[in-house]
């Protein structure tokens, strides 16, 4: 009785058998590139710690409430930001402003700030100094990029297969 040879089967270079990865790789790790669940078994080597980070990458894969939680971390954070910078350009740069104290002022200004970030309008506050209207521009840029981006990577994380 003869022992069944374990060993895998030479690859041929017919292209219809190739996942993509080239026939030299395949021949000499002698190790399966993809595992049997579909992920991929490659460790990325040599490579400095910034190089090795994948944002994108870790945004995908990571759990639904750390998602969410980092996406309302980076609109809290970016608005307590861009509401510093108008609490730093003066009372006078935000017209409509009620606030009596500095506390108020700053509580002011972080809400004009999540209504300039989400382009939800004035209402009653607007800017009126050239400081403070160049906040605005750079800001609704930013929230502008930000919901594109936060978008984009909640459609892929729907999109991927469960």
């Amino acid at each position: 009785m003869a022992l069944a040879e374990t060993r895998t089967p030479p690859l041929s270079d017919d292209p219809n058998r190739d996942l993509g990865f080239g026939a030299v790789v395949a021949r000499e790790s002698r190790k399966r590139l993809l595992n049997k669940d579909g992920s991929f078994n490659v460790v990325r080597e040599g490579l400095r710690f910034f190089e090795s980070l994948s944002p994108y990458h870790s945004l995908l894969t990571t759990t639904w409430p750390r998602f969410l939680g980092l996406v309302v971390l980076f609109f809290l954070l970016t608005n307590a930001v861009f509401g510093f910078a108008y609490f730093l350009c003066g009372p006078g740069q935000i017209a409509g402003s009620t606030a009596v104290s500095l506390p108020t002022q700053y509580l002011e200004d972080f809400f004009f700030s999540v209504q300039t970030f989400a382009t939800i309008g004035y209402g009653v506050m607007h800017p009126v100094g050239l400081a403070a209207n160049l906040l605005v521009t750079l800001e609704a840029l930013v929230g502008l990029l930000g919901f594109a981006l936060a978008t984009g990577i909640l459609f892929a994380r729907f999109a991927q297969p469960t």
